[in-house]
């Protein structure tokens, strides 16, 4: 792949989808604000047997992360294959 994360997360590129949450209770302009400052990410396509530890490894070369929340089956309690990233900051790639 040779778009490297950190260029996802640039000013230049962010472009907000034409989607809009139906139950957020401020105007577009504001919506699309709160949207490119988010520091959250959506992680899937994962093994079920992905740790948190591994995807700590490969996402605090992009920046600081946070949080790892690793989307877990309610019934088995074992993975399901997502996770969600909170990160505070984005390091630029060298």
């Amino acid at each position: 792949m040779s778009i490297k994360l950190n260029a996802l997360f640039s000013d230049s590129y962010v472009d907000v989808s034409q989607y809009r949450d139906q139950h957020f209770k401020g105007n577009r302009y504001e919506q699309e604000k709160l949207l490119k400052q988010a520091n959250t990410l959506y992680v899937g396509n994962l093994s079920f047997y992905t740790t948190e530890e591994q995807v700590y490894e490969l996402f605090s070369k992009s920046g600081d992360v946070k949080r790892i929340i690793i989307g877990l089956d309610k019934v088995k309690k074992t993975a399901c294959g997502f996770c969600f990233l909170n990160l505070c900051s984005w390091k630029r790639a060298p």
